[in-house]
């Protein structure tokens, strides 16, 4: 057995001669430079891209969103009505007759004259109450007022409870709630006392 040194450098251990290959061990132009995936070049362009491509992907979607709810949100076009005096809603006049507080809320009795074939039914009115902090209380209708003729004044009487706290500050609102809503404003009436 002769003690000759082999001539296979050792793995992991960088050979004692030079290489034979000019610029050998430094990376070149078309290699992605050590430690930086992708090199310097590539992840200024991915950036670029995504300055770009993210806003519009998420911007785009959430502007049609909110011009969609936009177009359709509820608007109210409100007429204020005097005391004691009249307003048309929905083909029908409409006159606040009393508004008075019960044991549980407040009653209202309107008069409503249905102005044309049109203004004879009140499924699509709302009425309710309002205060001036904005809250309402709806409350249901007679469905046999529906039965009314051109010209001939009804008294539509409605209620339900309203906190004792509030009952004496609400304000009466006859509101017009078609059962397919075209966009645009809802007309109200709101009644002064």
């Amino acid at each position: 057995m002769s003690a000759e040194p082999s001539e296979a450098p050792e793995v992991g251990r960088p050979s004692a001669e030079p290489s034979e290959e000019p610029g050998a061990g430094r990376p070149s132009p078309e290699e992605p430079e050590a430690g930086r995936p992708g090199g310097g070049r590539r992840n200024a362009w991915t950036a670029a891209a995504l300055a770009v491509v993210l806003p519009v992907a998420v911007g785009l979607p959430l502007w049609q969103q909110l011009r969609y709810y936009d177009r359709h949100r509820y608007h109210e076009a409100v007429t204020t009505v005097p005391a004691g005096g009249g307003a048309v809603l929905n083909h029908a006049s409409w006159r606040l007759l009393d508004l008075r507080r019960t044991s549980t809320g407040v009653r209202m009795r309107f008069r409503m004259t249905p102005l044309d074939k049109d203004g004879t039914s009140t499924l699509e009115d709302l009425f309710e109450v309002r205060d001036e902090r904005g809250r309402r209380w709806q409350f249901d209708r007679d469905p046999l007022l529906d039965m009314v003729e051109v010209g001939r004044p009804v008294t539509v009487s409605v209620g339900g409870p309203v906190p004792a706290d509030v009952a004496d500050r609400v304000f009466p609102v006859v509101r017009y709630a078609p059962l397919k809503q075209a966009p645009g404003p809802v007309p109200v009436l709101r009644f002064r006392r």
